[in-house]
């Protein structure tokens, strides 16, 4: 991959790590996880005690983690999941007036998705964690198969 849709990605990785963050803390230290579990009721989210704090912490560390470029794919791919749900789960009059944060939604859904499926990008600390043979580079080359040699020789007499 060249250089610029790497720093893209990045790019997108940072942005949409801080506002998980943000998210994420407000649930938690500004509204309350109470607050937080009543807005879950009232959209009859499933095991709203468990599932509000949940997602509120996913977001915020969830976030961070994006914004450090640690374990991407993984959180962007659950965080993407918690958006998806958050517009199942918002009432239609919200989502047909288009205001109260559902365009927001899907934006963050879909470009935790585009990190996800697109890697975090350059400079991450995911860099750092990956094997040898995985990441970037050429692909190793693949194992003749059982008797490809035998009809290459022919071919060439």
């Amino acid at each position: 991959m060249t250089r610029r849709p790497l720093l893209a990605l990045a790019l997108l990785r940072l942005a949409l790590g801080a506002v998980f963050a943000a998210h994420g803390f407000q649930a938690i230290f500004v509204q309350g996880l109470s607050s937080v579990t009543g807005q879950f009721q009232a959209w009859n989210v499933p095991l709203p005690l468990l599932t509000a704090p949940l997602v509120a912490t996913l977001q915020l560390a969830g976030g961070l983690l994006l914004c450090l470029g640690l374990g991407t794919r993984p959180i962007a791919a659950l965080l993407s999941g918690v958006m998806a749900l958050t517009l199942y789960f918002t009432p239609w009059n919200r989502i047909l007036s288009g205001g109260n944060g559902t365009a927001e939604a899907l934006l963050l859904g879909v470009g935790a998705l585009a990190l996800a499926l697109g890697g975090p990008g350059e400079p991450a600390f995911d860099q750092l964690t990956r094997r040898e043979g995985q990441g970037a580079g050429p692909p190793a080359p693949r194992p003749a198969r059982p008797g490809a040699k035998a009809a290459s020789q022919k071919m060439k007499s």
